[in-house]
């Protein structure tokens, strides 16, 4: 069953000049963008039911995911300050086209708690819909993001595995299928917040900052010393 995403009327906000070159090959969704009738295909109809009641549990997850982590990790908890705090998220949460870093940071169960070296991600539009490919790593999710209230955006899509070319469609293989929530937790600082975490973890979570672009005749802000 291949599922696509809506129409998006979505805030470039300051960062319209993130969508500067990317710095690996453009992303590749498989699933192609449709409509229901003259209506965007909200993320409720695409999700399957597994996934609907992951997100909707994700309070719960959020509160023994951190009561999980062990007392000797804590201060390296608390020091991703707004990144992992449940209430951070910010109004205006839909991601401008263009590459990010995304840094995965693991915690609960028997990951206790990691935070790895930054990958690459890029958001793009395609066909007035906004695509979601991480770029770089081992663990490479990629999908579409979706409206949702004014405080986050819906991801829904798939892992694509080590030597496959291509992710499976939403839907094709359950086993591959993942689903999480973004939002924006700080200027130029967003979170990518998934279904499903890895290695025994109990939540996967993608910080998003976008990549510097250099903009020509663009001045910085602050003189180089």
């Amino acid at each position: 069953m291949r599922r696509a995403a809506p129409l998006l009327a979505y805030s470039m906000l300051a960062l319209a000049g993130c969508a500067s070159a990317p710095l690996a090959p453009p992303p590749t969704v498989v699933a192609s963008a449709v409509t229901v009738g003259s209506e965007p295909t909200a993320w409720d109809v695409v999700a399957t039911p597994a996934d609907k009641q992951r997100i909707a549990a994700m309070p719960a997850i959020w509160a023994r995911a951190r009561a999980a982590v062990p007392r000797r990790l804590a201060a390296k908890l608390k020091a991703e300050g707004a990144l992992i705090d449940p209430a951070a998220a910010l109004e205006a949460p839909t991601l401008p086209p263009g590459p990010y870093h995304c840094r995965l940071v693991r915690f609960g169960g028997r990951a206790g708690f990691a935070s790895y070296a930054p990958d690459f991600c890029y958001v793009e539009v395609e066909k007035d819909s906004l695509a979601f490919t991480k770029q770089t790593g081992t663990n490479l999710p990629v999908g579409w993001l979706y409206p949702d209230t004014d405080r986050r955006q819906i991801f829904i899509g798939s892992f694509k595995r080590p030597g496959e070319i291509t992710a499976p469609a939403y839907g094709d293989n359950p086993v591959q299928d993942v689903a999480g929530v973004v939002e924006r937790v700080a200027p130029f600082r967003w979170r990518l917040v998934l279904t499903q975490a890895g290695k025994g973890a109990m939540l996967d979570i993608y910080e998003l900052v976008p990549v510097t672009p250099l903009v020509p005749g663009a001045r910085p802000a602050v003189p180089a010393p």
